[in-house]
């Protein structure tokens, strides 16, 4: 019997959701994380207790979410639902990179990717070199773009690259570039 299509959507649909939450359980723990940081009238070693807890349970939730996401990925095969990951680069003089952003898109919904994970793949991109980073980046996209005029059958709606250059206040580039999220599997992380 083969598998009905109709599940492989639903279950994709669900992973996202799932994802939803996680990166929002995320962003609370950090949150709460930096406000213990802040907070004076915590004694030292209620901190301290308080950090490693939750600590540990951020870089558990980190690790979920990274499994939900290849998860995804892998089971967009089976789902006609589109999902891209974007990041944005900024680039300051010549030694100076940051991952700003990276989002995965989902359809017409995007999700934050944690900020250390999506760091992470956005370097992972550009692998040891750090010198040419506009030229690395623009090439690592335009060999992304060839392989899925191949696989996605000449539909190239789902690629993008947009470099921006400022002269002012200083020398910078501002970088985004969107493929489809199956690129992912091509740099596997781990936390």
């Amino acid at each position: 019997m083969a598998p009905s299509r109709t599940r492989g959507i639903g279950d994709t649909h669900q992973q996202f959701r799932s994802l939803q939450v996680i990166v929002n359980h995320i962003k609370s723990q950090e949150l709460f994380l930096q406000m213990l940081d802040r907070e004076d009238s915590i004694p030292d070693m209620a901190k301290r207790l308080a950090r490693e807890a939750v600590s540990g349970e951020l870089r558990s939730n980190k690790r979920l979410f990274l499994d939900f996401l290849y998860n995804l990925i892998a089971m967009s095969g089976e789902s006609d639902r589109i999902q891209d990951i974007e990041f944005k680069y900024v680039i300051i003089g010549q030694d100076l990179l940051e991952v700003d952003r990276c989002l995965l898109w989902y359809d017409d919904l995007d999700l934050p990717v944690p900020f250390e994970i999506g760091e992470k793949f956005g370097r992972a991109v550009l692998g040891d070199q750090f010198s040419d980073v506009v030229n690395t980046i623009t090439d690592f996209y335009k060999t992304a773009e060839a392989r899925f005029d191949r696989e996605l059958d000449g539909n190239l709606e789902r690629c993008s690259l947009l470099v921006l250059q400022e002269h002012y206040p200083q020398d910078a580039y501002h970088i985004t570039v969107r493929l489809p999220a199956i690129i992912l599997n091509d740099f596997p992380l781990s936390l």
